[in-house]
C-alpha cells in the first residue's frame, strides 16, 4: 500500500504566520517576538527554565478557520491540560497581526522536543507552530496532513489548499 500524501500549509497561511507579532508573556512583561529574528529576552527566559527550546502553540482556529470565542477557549484550555499532562512548563502567549485585528491566545511551551510540539499542534489542527531555538530565534514549523478523504483525520479541510499537484 502508498504511503499517504501530506501537504503542507498554503504559502498565503504560511506568509501571514511569517509576518506575524507573537507575544510571550514573562509575568506582565510582554516580549515581542519575529519570525527569524533572535529575541534576548526570549533566550533568557528560556535558560531561566533550564531550557534549550520551546514552542508557540494555540487551539484557536484550527487550520485557519475562525470559530466561536467559546469553541477556541474550550479548545485553549484543552490544549492547557495537554501541556500540563506532559509536565512541561509554560507561558501565556499570542499571536498575530500587527494592528491587533486578528489575534490568537496560546501557549509558550519550555522544552519538550519538537516531536511534542508537532504532536501537540496536530491535535488541535493547528497549520504550523513557532519553534524557538536557545538563542531565542523563532521559526516557523509547519505541519503537514492529508487532504480530506485520502488519509487518517487530521486531514485539511476541502477548500483549504489548492487543488493538489
Amino acid at each position: 500500500m502508498d504511503p499517504v500524501r501530506t501537504y503542507p500549509p498554503p504559502a498565503a497561511m504560511m506568509q501571514a504566520f511569517a509576518d506575524a507579532v507573537y507575544r510571550v508573556y514573562d509575568g506582565d512583561r510582554a516580549i515581542p517576538l519575529y519570525i527569524g529574528r533572535a529575541n534576548p529576552a526570549l533566550a533568557a527566559l528560556l535558560a531561566r527554565h533550564g531550557a534549550s527550546h520551546g514552542g508557540l502553540v494555540t487551539g484557536e482556529n484550527p487550520f485557519g478557520q475562525v470559530q466561536s470565542p467559546e469553541e477556541n477557549a474550550t479548545a485553549n484550555q484543552a490544549l492547557r491540560e495537554a501541556i500540563d499532562a506532559h509536565g512541561l512548563a509554560r507561558v501565556d502567549s499570542d499571536g498575530g497581526s500587527e494592528d491587533g485585528g486578528w489575534n490568537e491566545p496560546g501557549f509558550m511551551v519550555i522544552g519538550g522536543g519538537d516531536a511534542v510540539m508537532d504532536s501537540l499542534a496536530r491535535r488541535f489542527r493547528q497549520a504550523a507552530w513557532v519553534r524557538i531555538d536557545a538563542d531565542g530565534i523563532p521559526t516557523l514549523a509547519p505541519c503537514r496532513y492529508p487532504l480530506a478523504g485520502e488519509g487518517d483525520p487530521p486531514c485539511w479541510p476541502a477548500g483549504i489548499l489548492p487543488a493538489s499537484p
